[in-house]
């Protein structure tokens, strides 16, 4: 449970430093595992069992961990306005959310830096904020 009383909010620019953290701790790795498979079995269809694995793994940790490798190393966590962690269901909406934000040319990525509770599309769909718990 995070201190919701006065929290410190992440913000975009320290959130991107978090999926640069991510893209290297699980996106390389991950991408490596592909082209392992792909080059072993000749069956290309396999990498969307790896990128379903990340996915997997990615919701997990922000529902249950309170976030991503990079956001945990960075001492920040998802919470929702209780400061408790949110859970499954609310992080695969929040995934849902992430996809939308992108879709949408990154417009719900960048609301993060205009935001006053620095909340991107994604969180406030999923009602979750990002904080400091350092």
């Amino acid at each position: 449970m995070a201190d919701v009383n006065n929290p410190h909010y992440g913000g975009f620019w320290i959130r991107f430093l978090a999926t640069i953290l991510d893209f290297l701790i699980l996106g390389i790795p991950a991408f490596l595992v592909q082209m392992g498979l792909v080059f072993a079995t000749g069956i290309s269809s396999l990498v969307y069992i790896v990128e379903l694995g990340v996915i997997v793994l990615t919701v997990y940790l922000d529902g249950i961990k309170g976030g991503t490798p990079g956001k945990l190393i960075l001492g920040l966590r998802i919470v929702n306005d209780k400061g408790n962690y949110i859970g499954i269901p609310m992080a695969i909406l929040r995934y849902i959310g992430k996809i939308l934000s992108a879709v949408i040319l990154g417009i719900g990525y960048i609301m993060i830096a205009f935001t006053e509770k620095k909340q991107g599309l994604h969180d406030k769909i999923a009602k979750t904020y990002v904080i400091y718990v350092r």
